[in-house]
């Protein structure tokens, strides 16, 4: 992109440092390093790249094989299918039931791959494919190669084998993964593994040379691999953390989800409620969902869409939790409650004035979604009740409407607020913030934040704004303080 001056200019400037690294007299160090940085892309631009998609389940911490089974849920044959590979059956297994349910049988698993750590590179340029195994003998631990060759000759049956090997390094060195075929007329077709599908090989094993090597992107379902993106370091603190959700709504189920892909290790849903299509414009949930209860159907996305998170689901009201299943919260180091249900909400806070070592986080939208706000307590004794009237009225609420702007419905006592998507996100992640905060440690007396969002669009959808005036050109606006009696006790 650019002009063509600009586009010349780069040009000699990248070519520029290329010679540097190789003209006479260049470090050997610098050169060695800029070349193992980009090595897996030498390699893989000579091995060019198979189209199977495969997924490790468990990052292996020493060499070992790799049991093998195809993604069931893709019964017509298309020769990409998806492929799962773990170190142990138990973890296929395990993935198996969280994404179809149902836990399977698996008898004498295949196991065509296998995982070992390179102690150093191996040269550039990639050999012919039958010398695959002297190219990289060398760079292994002596006991790690011999696994391989072990397991290399035991397999020399199947047609598409998998060598994946970590590079040298620390922990977060990427895994580079070699596709090797041995024969068939269709060397770009992927094989399926079934659940019996070892009992398929031949009684007596043959051996083929390879003759096809290409690279295979492989994907690890690893919780440091999944968080790797985040660099402050809050998601690895939060592997402990226990949340209960109390209400996953259009609200609560994005405030659910945003903590679950923040790293927090535990969440427990807890919703009565079913999701209607009405539901589908604002909710995290989908087409598929329908008629479903909510936090069953959450659980199950949470635990397909990040299987390294812990997720429990109840169908039923907090005070029904809290009665029968009181170790919920009681192991609970913060509760997020977003129900707009004003008896479970009394019901909270209620527990919460007696003490708790749990947080609570009472959230909540105005109608349209303007405005929404946060009522965060720490560790001990708190009781906001009183910043409510009798019904659950916010006292010192921010927007005001006719009929108090809650749309009622055709059914005995059934209503909803209205809003759009957008406003729930921007109030979502103020909710999810301050709840981060709670976990870190980092709240250490009530708070009241405000999310405030256009407040002159209110006087457009027929309602009138009360809170405070943002200064000229801002469109947004978040505000941090102490609850609202608290203020009015220092003033």
């Amino acid at each position: 992109m650019g002009s063509p001056e600009s586009v010349v200019a780069d040009s000699f400037s990248r070519l520029g440092k290329i010679v540097n690294l190789s003209r006479m007299g260049s470090c050997a160090a610098v050169r060695d390093a800029e070349f193992q940085r980009e090595i897996t892309s030498y390699w893989s631009r000579q091995h060019g790249l198979s189209l199977q998609n495969l997924i490790l389940l468990d990052r292996p911490q020493a060499a070992s094989r790799l049991f093998a089974l195809s993604d069931p849920r893709q019964a017509l044959p298309s020769g990409q299918e998806t492929v799962w590979l773990a170190t142990d059956v138990s973890s296929l297994k395990r993935h198996c039931t969280r994404t179809i349910g149902r836990s399977p049988i698996m008898r004498a698993p295949e196991a065509p791959g296998f995982y070992a750590k390179l102690q150093s590179y191996p040269d550039l340029r990639i050999p012919a494919p039958e010398l695959l195994l002297a190219w990289l003998a060398p760079h292994l631990d002596p006991d790690d190669c011999a696994q391989l060759l072990a397991w290399f000759n035991e397999r020399g049956s199947l047609t598409n084998r998998w060598i994946a090997l970590k590079l040298p390094g620390d922990a977060s060195t990427p895994i580079y993964c070699l596709n090797v075929r041995t024969h068939g007329p269709q060397l770009d077709r992927g094989s399926k593994f079934y659940l019996r599908s070892a009992r398929r090989r031949p009684a007596v094993a043959v051996t083929y040379s390879p003759v096809l090597i290409r690279a295979t992107t492989l994907d690890v379902l690893d919780r440091t691999e999944i968080l790797s993106r985040d660099l402050s370091g809050v998601a690895q603190s939060l592997e402990s953390a226990r949340v209960v959700c109390v209400g996953v709504g259009s609200l609560g189920s994005t405030v659910a989800l945003q903590l679950a892909r923040s790293g927090v290790g535990h969440l427990t849903l807890i919703d009565h409620d079913q999701l209607v299509s009405a539901n589908l414009g604002r909710h995290v949930l989908g087409a598929d969902d329908l008629g479903r209860a909510k936090a069953e159907a959450l659980h199950e996305r949470i635990r397909k869409d990040l299987p390294t998170t812990e997720v429990a689901a109840f169908s039923t009201f907090a005070e029904v939790v809290m009665y029968k299943n009181p170790e919920v919260f009681e192991q609970a180091d913060l509760v997020v409650v977003t129900t707009a249900d004003w008896p479970s909400e009394v019901a909270l806070w209620r527990s919460k004035s007696n003490g708790t070592s749990w947080c609570l986080l009472q959230a909540w939208s105005e109608p349209h979604t303007q405005v929404g706000h946060v009522l965060l307590a720490p560790s001990g004794a708190f009781d906001a009740r009183d910043m409510f009237m009798e019904n659950g009225d916010f006292r010192h609420k921010f927007t005001e409407w006719p009929g108090g702007g809650v749309i009622a419905l055709p059914a005995c006592g059934e209503s909803f607020i209205p809003g759009g998507s957008l406003g729930m996100v921007n109030i979502a992640s103020m909710v999810s913030q301050a709840a981060l905060r709670a976990l870190s440690g980092d709240i250490e007396s009530p708070v009241w934040v405000s999310s405030i969002n256009r407040p002159h669009d209110v006087a457009t959808l027929g309602g009138k704004y009360l809170g405070p005036e943002l200064p000229a050109g801002m469109q947004q606006a978040q505000l941090e303080r102490g609850w609202p009696a608290q203020m009015e006790k220092a003033q």
